[in-house]
């Protein structure tokens, strides 16, 4: 009996140390997604949308609109400022007792944490009938929250729900709490998300941020690791999206033509359809020509058509040969009959469906250029010489910009000027 006691206490010795040992492993381990009961790295679109850490290429995240609220002291808050810095992104209200104080607690510890790195902090109040600029700055206080690191912003209600459900897709709402935490790269890109209340996250956030505060240049050929699953995914029903902001289109040749794979290339699009007797065929022959007048660079024109239902593919094929389209430059695109007039509306700005309502061609007169960044950066008129000549040199300096936030100091250098005159 004697004996037996000793090989007892050594075996719950072992056993105590293997526990320590291995919680010890799991409490250390570098964090690899987004939920600590989580450990995969996927790129199953059926999984749960940001559910796991997925490499996605750059130019697929989502990139978010300029927006101006209202910050704590009443001035007005430009997401322009922020251009060239990561930024974080949450939602709350000021009359929650709870989950968002909670909320607002842990983002004064990382913003304690990352006092030496250059960041900012913004929540958006989702209750702005009640959350004032005065108000906010009283709650604001209490985390000794100033505007030019952490601001806190209120608007009207539709300003709001433009910034969350169009940029980060999220509802806005009281009664649905936010659990994330939305970090955008300083190049305006939507980055990643991170669950505010998973300690493994919160981790992770802090060398994200980190990694995005170091970057010096356009990461733009280059797959990151993100829980932003949704970016580079076609939605399945597209009645769900509230605002179009990139699309995806079938090519004469069969090919899917993903509007977020152009990022890096200025581009030309237009809408038309092979069946209009006139105008249609008179921009045709126009852009036939355009094809050699665009220069050295590998701008892109890309037509769409606004009668999917006559212009199947084979049928854009024979009027691009028609027109001796060249492939590397001049691409021709169908697709859903439904999708098209939201693609023309909402991104493009543009009627690309007829007047009455009624389906069939609708065509434009105007061209629209899009910067490397997928932003529309001009309209013209084919049938007006002088217009395409700024359209070309709208082109080459579209070309030459090196971040996308150099339209903005191009408009801030347009500001200056008009004050000084």
């Amino acid at each position: 009996m004697t004996k037996i006691i000793p090989l007892i206490l050594w075996a719950l010795v072992l056993l105590i140390s293997g526990i320590m040992f291995f919680d010890w492993m799991y409490s250390n381990r570098e964090p690899s997604v987004g939920s600590s009961t989580e450990i995969a790295n996927s790129h199953d679109p059926d999984l749960p949308q940001g559910a796991v850490i997925t490499d996605v290429a750059w130019r697929h995240l989502p990139n978010i609109d300029r927006f101006k609220l209202t910050d704590q002291n009443g001035d007005e808050f430009d997401s322009a400022k922020l251009v060239g810095k990561p930024y974080a992104v949450c939602f709350f209200f000021a009359q929650c007792p709870t989950i968002c104080r909670d909320l607002i607690k842990r983002i004064e510890m990382l913003n304690g944490q990352l006092k030496k790195t250059d960041i900012q902090f913004v929540s958006i109040s989702v209750d702005p009938e009640n959350d004032t600029p005065e108000v906010l700055n009283r709650y604001a206080a209490d985390f000794g929250a100033t505007p030019d690191r952490w601001a806190f912003l209120t608007g009207q209600l539709y300003q709001v729900e433009q910034v969350g459900k169009q940029n980060f897709q999220v509802t806005i709402d009281k009664e649905f709490h936010i659990d994330n935490i939305l970090l955008v790269d300083k190049w305006g890109r939507y980055r990643d998300r991170f669950k505010w209340d998973d300690p493994l996250d919160t981790k992770r956030f802090l060398k994200v941020a980190k990694e995005l505060a170091a970057e010096e240049e356009v990461p733009l050929n280059k797959m990151v690791a993100t829980r932003n699953a949704i970016a580079g995914h076609r939605p399945s029903d597209w009645s769900l999206i509230p605002m179009i902001r990139e699309f995806w289109l079938t090519e004469s040749n069969g090919s899917t033509f993903y509007s977020r794979d152009m990022t890096g290339s200025v581009w030309i699009a237009n809408f038309f359809f092979t069946s209009c007797p006139t105008v249609c065929q008179e921009q045709a022959k126009y852009l036939q020509g355009l094809q050699d007048r665009l220069g050295d660079q590998p701008t892109r024109i890309i037509s769409i058509t606004t009668d999917p239902v006559t212009d199947r593919p084979e049928v854009l094929n024979a009027f691009a040969d028609k027109h001796s389209a060249d492939p590397q430059r001049w691409t021709f695109c169908t697709g859903e009959t439904a999708l098209i007039p939201r693609i023309g509306a909402e991104f493009f700005s543009a009627a690309a469906k007829p007047t009455d309502g009624t389906l069939g061609g609708h065509h434009t007169s105007e061209l629209f250029v899009v910067d490397r960044w997928g932003k529309v950066r001009g309209r013209f008129d084919w049938k007006d010489p002088a217009g395409e000549v700024a359209m070309l040199e709208l082109i080459d300096r579209l070309w030459d910009e090196k971040t996308p936030g150099d339209y903005l100091k191009e408009e801030e250098s347009n500001q200056i000027s008009m004050e000084e005159e």
